[in-house]
């Protein structure tokens, strides 16, 4: 079975729906990007900025909830940051935000609608 998430255009986090799984279920957890994941464990986001407190309240989420909503981003346009809908969601750890935003992707929770 695959759990659903929900989210605006503009807003960071997106909530779940799978109530076979209550570890995620109603939770509204953060949205990262597939383009900064490398396929091997390693997130690394060189846009992140520290100091917006969108950003801050991610890494935050993340460190404290340990869990991550990976999105796809739609092809084309490079400067163009639009989700192509969701991939799954993932056990998060090390979350590090210094130059840039890293962390180890540990584990997929399940797959997403």
């Amino acid at each position: 079975m695959r759990a659903k998430a929900t989210g605006n255009q503009g807003n960071w986090f997106a909530e779940i729906n799978s109530p076979w799984l209550p570890e995620v279920h109603g939770k509204s957890l953060p949205c990262i990007w597939d383009y900064w994941y490398d396929g091997k464990g390693k997130y690394r986001d060189d846009g992140y900025a520290p100091t917006k407190t969108k950003t801050q309240r991610v890494v935050q989420a993340l460190r404290d909830g340990k869990l991550a909503i990976m999105r796809k981003r739609k092809k084309g346009d490079p400067d163009e940051w639009s989700a192509d809908g969701y991939v799954a969601i993932f056990e998060v750890a090390n979350v590090e935000c210094g130059d840039a935003l890293t962390f180890d992707i540990v584990r997929r929770v399940c797959d997403l609608d």
